[in-house]
C-alpha cells in the first residue's frame, strides 16, 4: 500500500487516499461531514475510478455529505464502509443505503470492487 495524499482542513475533516492493487483507492475520512466540510469530501472523491470510502472514523454525515456520496457514485465505482451507528442511520433515513454499495469492512469493500479476471485471461 502507498499513501499518496493526506489533507487536513481547518474545519477538522481529514482524509487519506491510499492506492491499492487493481486501481482501487481507499479514501479514509476522519471527522464530521457537514455543510462546512463537504468540499473536502468532494475533493477526496474527485479522482473517480474505483473508490472505497472508509467512514469508520466519521461521527456524523449530514444530507450534504450523503448527496456528495451519491454524486460520486454516479461517476465512479464506489463502495462505502459506514462504520458507526450515526453514519449508518444517515444513509438509511435518506435511502442512500439502497443506492450505494455498502460493506461492513474495508477489506470486503476492496474485494467487492476488485475485478474478476475472465477465464483464460490475466487480471
Amino acid at each position: 500500500m502507498y499513501c499518496f495524499r493526506t489533507i487536513e482542513e481547518p474545519s477538522g475533516l481529514t482524509y487519506t487516499a491510499t492506492a491499492r492493487p487493481g486501481g482501487i483507492t481507499v479514501i479514509t475520512l476522519v471527522g464530521d461531514i457537514d455543510a462546512a466540510t463537504v468540499d473536502t469530501l468532494d475533493e477526496a472523491l474527485a479522482t473517480g475510478g474505483r473508490l472505497v470510502v472508509d467512514l469508520t472514523r466519521v461521527a456524523f454525515v449530514s444530507c450534504a455529505g450523503v448527496r456528495s456520496l451519491l454524486e460520486a457514485n454516479a461517476r465512479a465505482d464506489l463502495a462505502v464502509v459506514p462504520g458507526g451507528h450515526a453514519v449508518t442511520r444517515s444513509l438509511e433515513v435518506t435511502g442512500a443505503d439502497v443506492l450505494l454499495e455498502i460493506h461492513p469492512r474495508v477489506g470486503a469493500a476492496v474485494a467487492g470492487l476488485t475485478p474478476v479476471p475472465e477465464p483464460g485471461r490475466e487480471a
